[in-house]
């Protein structure tokens, strides 16, 4: 038994370590740094993967299941050639707690107005804003998924008020939860910050757009922790320079890295953080993908699963 793995530029040698100590029964050969893959395809019966060439997987006659290392699938999505094999999406605890806490820090950067206080630091400037309680800042998570449950839970036990919104009917404690369309104006009307949590597909390429944010009040934040193309680049600059959205941190974009000539780099209401927000690490999430490759081994579902092609929802 073997196994192929691909983290795809970023860092394979941590991944390779981890897994020959979780699964020292198997071989691992790394795309594209084994030379010999077409002699050995038949060996391989699983791929650890994230962004892998699209037809590549046809490759591998054996092939038992396809475990990917991000909770992201718009990937594997675009790949027409799929076996039909089970697919696993990789959702680590570790992860999502440290998106957790990336919201929370800027929800309350927002909210106790720090950044309006380093810059009266730069100024010399001794002055004493007055805030609102936690309880009536309003935030709301579009997407309610494992991570937008996750950043909810975590805003709410801080004491900030929560509302969620998602695609299909969600229950959380203490939380107000929208779904659809139809509510998802109400969702939006009292929003001092949005966290974008939804995960892409063709549903949600552009869902943050004008329309979307011109529902918000008026000096709005905007939280992205997504994939970026789910957010329109023009109709967010255009309300960051009109007034309409106060500031963006974003931690996703449609090109990573972001290249140079973007101009969320220098731009005022903008923060950049390199896709941070939860990176995944082999030491915390090779538990995971161990357990599922034995999972599938024994005959058991790996979990969670992923349905593929995913057209008609946002989940």
């Amino acid at each position: 038994m073997s196994i192929l793995l691909n983290n795809n530029g970023y860092d394979n040698q941590s991944w390779y370590q981890a897994l020959t100590t979780a699964l020292p029964e198997q071989t691992l050969y790394i795309y594209p740094e084994t030379d010999n893959l077409d002699e050995v395809a038949h060996e391989i019966e699983y791929a650890v993967i994230w962004n892998h060439p699209p037809g590549d997987l046809q490759r591998y006659p054996n092939l038992k299941g396809i475990l990917l290392l991000g909770a992201g699938t718009e990937h594997i999505d675009a790949d027409k050639e799929v076996p039909n094999v089970p697919i696993v999406r990789l959702i680590d605890p570790e992860v999502i707690k440290d998106m957790g806490l990336y919201v929370l820090y800027w929800v309350m950067d927002q909210h106790r107005l720090y950044d309006t206080y380093r810059t009266q630091q730069q100024q010399a400037t001794w002055c004493r804003h007055n805030i609102c309680q936690p309880a009536a800042f309003n935030i709301t998570i579009l997407g309610l998924g494992a991570v937008g449950k996750a950043v909810a839970n975590c805003l709410n036990v801080n004491g900030f008020s929560v509302t969620g919104w998602d695609a299909y009917p969600q229950q959380l404690d203490d939380i107000r939860c929208f779904n659809s369309t139809d509510q998802l104006p109400t969702a939006l009307e009292q929003a001092d910050v949005l966290v974008n949590c939804l995960p892409l597909n063709d549903s949600t390429q552009h869902f943050i757009n004008n329309d979307l944010i011109n529902q918000l009040p008026a000096g709005a934040m905007l939280i992205n922790i997504s994939r970026g193309d789910i957010v329109n680049d023009e109709a967010l600059l255009s309300a960051l320079d009109n007034g309409q959205l106060s500031r963006a941190v974003l931690d996703t974009f449609k090109i990573e890295p972001l290249p140079q000539s973007s101009c969320y780099w220098q731009h005022p209401k903008v923060t950049v953080t390199p896709h941070m927000s939860g990176a995944t690490y082999a030491r915390s999430a090779v538990k995971l993908i161990a357990d599922n490759i034995r999972r599938i081994e024994n005959g058991e579902q790996p979990f969670p699963m992923h349905q593929h092609p995913k057209t008609d929802s946002l989940r």
